[in-house]
């Protein structure tokens, strides 16, 4: 596992991303002591296709979705 200093992991950002997505863990350490890990996330979930589609859904809406409530008809 690579270590970086918190000062270190900000000036080399680009380093330290580049050394996860090569499949390396990275330390973070302050004061030198551990305080975060980062590890390269594995296999993305992508949704499945037209999971967010219309089809199978329902939406209605009330008569009087657009009428301005009593309380606030001086605000109009």
């Amino acid at each position: 596992m690579r270590e970086y200093t918190a000062s270190e992991a900000r000036e080399r950002f680009a380093e330290v991303l580049q050394a996860v997505e090569q499949g390396n863990d990275v330390a973070i350490t302050k004061h030198g002591k551990p305080v975060a890990r980062i590890t390269r996330v594995e296999h993305a979930q992508i949704p499945a296709r037209g999971w967010a589609t219309k089809e199978g859904w329902s939406v209605t809406m009330s008569d009087d979705f657009n009428a301005v409530p009593e309380e606030f008809e001086d605000y109009t």
